[in-house]
């Protein structure tokens, strides 16, 4: 029987070896005493802020400073219970072909399940040692309909009637900063670390919108003393399931219920905006700057925009995973492709070289051992696409330029919606938000072979430029039904295209 990861069995560890390397364990104190509060403490937030925050403390830099994780949804509450039966310990796994480097990270020292009960969790935030808040809870967790909040969303209508025992996150941050500026508390910083364009600005109208409606005296005090700072987040962290979780922890010889994989390359990007101070985070190479929206495009366009375009084509072509997509030379052109359009868009950034930037993506992606899943790339695309396509798009139609690669994105997502529609088993497993209403306009599109009424419900475009980005969907549209899938792409990627 393999023994369970926790404080007092660390030492034994060292004895232990994956790929013939021990496991680094957590060299410090974990003694909190400046707490970061995290809201959503998956997998993502564990391979990216936790770990960040670990390096920190590994380098003798962050002393006093740990986190405690706070779950909001019933589904948070079995990751929490396994690292509170953890005493907060979890295994990060690098992986790439040159083989695998585990960590056992020590950072999480306090954990909260508020699914049933936010009495705790409200005191903690409330508490004087909270300097900062972050969040990881999706783009839905934000409670917005647009760039406002959505007043009719159940858990905000919840929470309005009972603010105490809140169910949305902006529920939660409003209670906790009541409490704050009751007991003569200055704020705390509330920092989104979601994959959203401008995610800081999205919190603070959620808080701000939310507290208007509580109390427009304690609205304007987080208006005037808050600090929402954007970040942009990356690294491409897998799920894991049951199989592989028995796989890593034979290999080691540790029970670890809530292991995490993920690809060694990371980056963060913040703006400086912190109220009560912050880790010394740049020692481990986070970048804070004034301007986060300039690598924010970078990323959502070169990156989500990349995954989304290689999922659809990739799937059509009867791939399941994003390495195996791109070892096939027309996928792998077609991205590059796809990159470039897109980067023709970007301004530039002074430490980074787009070209080599899109080297590095192809690298990543083609990264066999995380065995990233084309389906999961696919999926929510009704979300992704307005944030990592259309900027591009209005940006090249502006300078005149060419939009056949990221037309041929949308007439590729057209065509697999289109065959979800009479392939049951396969749309059982699709998850969008509006999978029905998806398929009818997208199967209305490819018969009609007029995307128009889809683009228009979808990715709106309300000026003169939509007609001539329609008309570029369309003309790809007729190749795909013409061609099928790789001819179109063959075609487009020829020279004298």
């Amino acid at each position: 029987m393999k023994p369970l990861l926790r404080n007092n069995g660390l030492a034994q560890l060292r004895e232990l070896r994956v790929d013939g390397a021990p496991a680094e364990l957590p060299g410090y104190e974990r003694r909190l005493r400046k707490r970061i509060c995290h809201i959503g403490v998956g997998a993502f937030h564990r391979a990216h802020q936790a770990w960040y925050l670990h390096r920190l403390l590994q380098q003798g830099e962050g002393e006093g400073w740990g986190l405690c994780g706070i779950g909001l949804r019933a589904a948070d509450r079995a990751t929490l219970d396994a690292l509170g039966e953890q005493d907060g310990l979890y295994s990060l796994w690098e992986i790439d072909e040159s083989g695998r480097r585990v960590t056992v990270v020590g950072s999480i020292m306090d954990q909260l399940d508020a699914s049933s009960d936010c009495s705790a969790a409200i005191a903690r935030l409330a508490d004087a040692d909270t300097h900062i808040v972050s969040l990881t809870v999706t783009e839905a967790g934000y409670c917005l309909n647009g760039e406002t909040l959505d007043v009719h969303h159940p858990d905000v209508v919840h929470d309005l009637a009972d603010p105490a025992q809140p169910r949305s996150a902006p529920g939660l941050l409003v209670a906790a900063l009541a409490q704050r500026r009751a007991n003569g508390l200055p704020p705390f910083t509330a920092m989104s670390c979601d994959n959203l364009v401008k995610n800081g600005e999205r919190l603070r109208s959620a808080v701000l919108a939310f507290a208007r409606l509580v109390d427009p005296a304690l609205a304007q005090w987080i208006e005037s003393r808050g600090c929402f700072p954007c970040s942009m987040v990356d690294r491409i962290t897998p799920a894991m399931d049951a199989a592989r979780r028995e796989r890593l922890c034979e290999d080691w010889g540790v029970d670890d219920r809530v292991p995490v994989i993920c690809e060694p390359w990371q980056q963060w990007i913040i703006e400086d905006h912190f109220v009560c101070g912050r880790p010394a985070f740049e020692r481990v190479g986070v970048v804070f700057s004034d301007d986060v929206t300039r690598y924010e495009d970078m990323k959502v366009g070169l990156l989500n925009g990349g995954h989304s375009a290689i999922s659809h084509l990739g799937l059509l072509l009867g791939y399941e995973s994003v390495h195996e997509a791109l070892a096939d030379p027309v996928i792998r052109a077609w991205h590059a492709g796809y990159m470039r359009e897109v980067s023709a868009t970007l301004s530039p950034l002074p430490d980074v070289d787009y070209a080599e930037y899109e080297r590095a993506l192809t690298r990543r992606f083609s990264n066999a051992a995380i065995q990233d899943r084309l389906l999961r790339l696919a999926m929510d695309s009704s979300t992704k696409f307005p944030q990592v396509l259309l900027p591009p798009v209005l940006r090249r139609l502006d300078a005149g330029l060419s939009v056949d690669f990221l037309a041929t994105a949308i007439a590729l997502w057209l065509v697999y919606l289109d065959g979800l529609g009479r392939d049951d088993k396969a749309r059982s497993a699709y998850v969008d938000h509006d999978v029905a209403g998806l398929i009818a306009l997208a199967s209305a599109a490819v018969a009609e072979q007029q995307p128009g009424p889809f683009l228009a419900a979808r990715l709106p475009i309300t000026d003169a430029r939509a007609a001539r980005f329609e008309a570029s969907v369309s003309r790809q549209l007729a190749s795909l039904r013409d061609a099928g899938a790789r001819a179109h792409v063959e075609r487009l990627l020829a020279p004298s295209h």
